[in-house]
């Protein structure tokens, strides 16, 4: 092509480029941001209402964890409550049975029916255990009874017709001889008053006299010396003297009797006499009343036993009418 028809070519009119206007963003914007700022806000209440539901829960698990922690105090309290209870009632228990076996015991020895026919009520049973023990227990306290010394000692003559060793004649021996070195003691068979101490080189020696109740009389011959004097009260298992070689004696030994109503009475049933053989006296020793001499205790024993019922129920009655008074005067108290 030639230079000529390139020029006119250039030369030809330039066409102008419309410009567009720009676009309003500004609702769009608008509309962004309140987006965000809404989501913004929903992020920081649910961030917030996330952070107080935690910090109700972390109370509510704390105020759960002290009442748990009280809970368990309080249920080692009472379990340890429970334990002392069950130990107070186990140790109670055991008291019970040992007293019960003990009872039953008590009702063996005094021969008391303990069959399964008996009609007694418990109270009842303790009742006649408690007369019928306290009677023999009486008797034991009253007459003569068991060794006269604490260890046990030969019998060397017993009771009746013999020839006396010294003087050769036959005579009645009124009583038992024991054979014991000088100065073994003698205590009381039963309850007494000193009749006698009277000190003596011939026939008994240093002599004792004690008498007993219901007729009943002991006495100790060939003593070494007195613990007591005449008029003395002594109660059974009290210390009286020791044995000896005084009075007409061939050797150190213990001359024992037993009197009632001023009749010799063989002391061999007394001595051998003991709660567990209690009726074994009474077959032997046909010469005392025994059967009256019971019945005079046994009335003795159950007035004194029914006395001191009478002032245990009195004693009782009492506290209860005050408590009662004491009762109403709070009330009256109260109502004012």
């Amino acid at each position: 092509m030639s230079k000529a028809n390139k020029s006119v070519n250039n030369k030809a009119p330039i066409r102008k480029l419309k410009q567009e206007k720009p676009r309003d963003n500004k609702p769009l914007i608008m509309a962004g941001a309140g987006f965000c700022g809404t989501l913004f806000a929903l992020l920081c209440y649910g961030t917030f209402t996330l952070y107080q539901d935690a910090y109700d829960n972390n109370q509510q698990l704390d105020l759960l964890n002290r009442q748990a922690q009280e809970l368990a105090a309080s249920l080692n309290e009472e379990s340890e409550m429970n334990q002392k209870l069950n130990a107070e009632l186990e140790s109670k228990n055991e008291s019970l049975e040992h007293l019960n076996q003990r009872l039953d015991d008590m009702e063996t020895v005094l021969g008391l029916q303990t069959d399964g026919e008996n009609p007694y009520t418990l109270e009842q049973h303790i009742d006649s255990a408690a007369i019928d023990s306290a009677v023999r227990a009486t008797l034991f306290r009253l007459i003569p009874n068991g060794m006269p010394t604490p260890e046990h000692i030969q019998l060397t003559s017993g009771f009746g017709t013999r020839v006396h060793p010294i003087t050769k004649k036959r005579r009645s021996h009124n009583g038992l001889d024991f054979a014991a070195k000088i100065g073994t003691p003698i205590y009381a068979p039963a309850d007494a008053v000193i009749e006698q101490a009277r000190s003596s080189n011939s026939g008994y020696g240093n002599h004792l006299q004690l008498n007993h109740a219901m007729g009943f009389i002991s006495t100790y011959s060939h003593l070494s010396k007195f613990n007591v004097k005449r008029g003395q009260f002594v109660r059974k298992g009290d210390l009286i003297g020791w044995t000896g070689n005084t009075g007409l004696s061939t050797g150190p030994h213990l001359h024992y009797e037993i009197r009632f109503l001023g009749r010799p009475l063989n002391p061999k049933a007394f001595v051998k006499w003991t709660p567990e053989n209690f009726d074994s006296l009474f077959a032997k020793e046909k010469s005392v009343q025994w059967a009256s001499l019971l019945n005079m205790i046994n009335g003795m024993v159950g007035m004194q036993v029914q006395l001191t019922h009478d002032d245990s129920t009195k004693g009782l009655t009492t506290a209860q009418v005050t408590h009662e008074t004491s009762e109403q005067d709070d009330n009256k108290s109260q109502t004012k």
